[in-house]
């Protein structure tokens, strides 16, 4: 009973704070600001202002007036919440979404630092346990999908250059058996 009352009720909340339509309209947003642009032009169309978003190798044509409305909306909406939408240089909830995401991605990926000294004190031997290879491919493969929501590619390459150096020392250890010792702390050979 509640798997079919709490998506009714979570539609209903977010229909109150005008976050969701009415039952029947598209659940897209008329425009999709946080997309990057190629350019944005005004132009007239039969004596009536439009918007012109162009992007490479495509042009969506919106109604002058509707634009307007939304862009206003979204005005309130980013003054509402104290700024935080301009801060992060997004224009919806979704912009929001990502940029939490990539935010987590960041943090995975900064944590493998804060594993790899705990584990080299506790050795007291510089040391790479396995956590740090899996934060390592998990953070940035999270932050690497938030590059490219963003379209950014020198993020892109940045992030995605070292999943080879992560799979590869996984894939050493899960076929070693396990991580190599660190010099000195081995048995005597």
């Amino acid at each position: 009973m509640a798997a079919i009352l709490l998506p009714v009720v979570a539609w209903w909340i977010l229909f109150q704070l005008d976050l969701a339509p009415q039952p029947g309209q598209p659940l897209i947003p008329p425009f999709n600001l946080s997309d990057r642009l190629d350019r944005l032009e005004i132009a007239e169309e039969d004596g009536e202002p439009v918007v012109v978003f162009q992007r490479t190798g495509q042009d969506t044509v919106y109604d002058g007036e509707a634009f307007l409305r939304e862009i206003k909306k979204r005005q309130q909406t980013n003054q509402g919440w104290g700024g935080l939408f301009a801060v992060l240089d997004i224009t919806s909830w979704t912009g929001l979404f990502w940029v939490t995401f990539g935010l987590i991605g960041q943090c995975l990926f900064a944590a493998r630092m804060l594993v790899q000294w705990i584990a080299s004190e506790k050795a007291k031997a510089s040391v790479i346990p396995v956590a740090f290879w899996w934060l390592s491919l998990i953070g940035s493969t999270m932050i690497v999908i938030y590059f490219v929501w963003r379209v950014e590619i020198v993020g892109i390459l940045g992030q995605a250059t070292g999943w080879f150096v992560y799979v590869r020392n996984l894939w050493f250890i899960h076929t070693a058996g396990g991580p190599a010792e660190p010099e000195g702390k081995g048995s005597p050979g």
